[in-house]
């Protein structure tokens, strides 16, 4: 192919509006609390994910503790187009793929005050898979991204009642796109954008437990910006042009409350807040060509309500429900991201199988809204929205007592 051709064909990839941001925040990291819908992470502390959810935790647990987390998650996301949509083609199928994963949580007990302890996660992740002739081909078929987040981290039990932690993260992220580009009026070439980095960022966290019944934890977040560099892989086209942009993982805050109402029921609450306003646009580099995305997406607000039964001396039953707020509308929102409102309902169990193993095993309901779509590029109009747009989440988890 000419080069000149390339360079067109390039700048109407660039046109084509792809989202860097696509990627989902998942609380969602194989640990028990997703049968809280994941409420009350940054005040339980009874387990060693509090070395990721909120580190001043850890000085709660007495010894050292290992958990090794597991979640499936099943998900559909069926698009519908409606009668404003200009372009050609077919729904795209369910673009939701099966995804697993697998993370690890450590925490060491030097002392009674002084504890220490890692984690190995994936806090972001999103994947599609639209079908090659689905109308919105053109902004996406195919996308994979994931983060691996390394977070040592460090607690210490000032007094009775107060504990602080702290610790830093080392990221990995991994991104790739597939997008349709036109080549005539019946074939279609198609450009996979490759991207990957390594960035960090940290967090605090404070415990308080005022009354001996009422924990309180405050958890922050940094926020993580990623410098992604890489290329672009065409079908049909044969050069391989070098790329980057920049991906931010917002700062957040959650703070949460455990009550203990009876000896049996602990009653736990949430309020969350995610600054998702920092993805003002994002900027792709290709080639010596530049694309602006506008993106104006705003900061998020969560609140969630849960509780916990203990059933027998071995058995803990527990069960909540979680509201995210949407980070963007209907005509900032892309088919990369089909994200609105998030509504969490879970219910779990933990049960211990021998003085120190604990098993756990959660179901999440995760709805992600109807995610209307309104956007206009130089191929035409896509509009319509979700009409199924969910996942199921399955945890599976073991903790031990070391």
């Amino acid at each position: 192919m000419k080069r000149s051709t390339l360079l067109t064909s390039i700048g109407t990839l660039l046109l084509s509006q792809l989202s860097y941001g696509a990627a989902f925040q998942f609380y969602e990291l194989g640990t028990p609390v997703v049968g809280t819908a994941d409420v009350g992470q940054a005040a339980l502390a009874n387990d060693a994910s509090t070395a990721y959810f909120n580190p001043a935790g850890m000085a709660a647990l007495p010894s050292s503790e290992f958990m090794l987390g597991a979640q499936m998650l099943l998900p559909y996301i069926h698009f519908s187009a409606n009668s404003s949509t200009t372009m050609s083609g077919n729904n795209g199928g369910n673009a939701g793929l099966f995804t697993p994963g697998i993370d690890g949580y450590y925490v060491y007990s030097h002392s009674s005050n002084l504890k220490f302890g890692i984690s190995l996660t994936t806090p972001y992740a999103g994947v599609l898979n639209y079908n090659n002739h689905w109308v919105g081909r053109y902004n996406v078929q195919q996308m994979t991204m994931y983060t691996l987040n390394l977070n040592p981290a460090m607690a210490y039990q000032l007094n009775d009642w107060i504990a602080l932690g702290g610790g830093f993260s080392v990221e990995y992220a991994n991104f790739s796109q597939s997008v349709a580009i036109p080549i005539s009026a019946t074939e279609d070439g198609q450009a996979t954008l490759k991207l990957s980095n390594v960035a960090s960022g940290f967090n605090v966290g404070i415990l308080l437990t005022p009354y001996r019944t009422t924990k309180m934890g405050i958890a922050y977040r940094s926020q993580i910006k990623h410098d992604l560099t890489g290329d672009i892989d065409f079908m049909n086209i044969t050069t391989a042009p070098a790329a980057n942009t920049k991906m931010i993982m917002p700062a957040n805050v959650i703070a949460s409350i455990s009550q203990l109402v009876t000896n049996k029921l602990t009653v736990l609450g949430e309020l969350g807040w995610s600054n998702w306003s920092s993805m003002v646009d994002t900027v792709v580099n290709v080639l010596g060509y530049t694309a602006v995305t506008p993106l104006n997406w705003h900061d998020t607000y969560r609140v969630g309500l849960g509780g916990q039964y203990k059933a027998l001396p071995s058995l803990l039953l527990q069960a909540g429900i979680s509201y995210d707020s949407s980070p963007t509308t209907r005509s900032r929102r892309l088919p990369d991201l089909p994200m609105d409102r998030q509504i969490r309902v879970g219910a779990g169990l933990a049960y211990e199988v021998m003085h120190a193993v604990t098993l756990g095993a959660s179901y999440e309901y995760l709805n992600f809204g109807s995610a209307p779509i309104q956007t206009t590029s130089s191929y035409g109009t896509l509009a319509g929205s979700y009409a199924r747009n969910f996942t199921n989440v399955f945890q599976l988890s073991m903790n031990v007592v070391c």
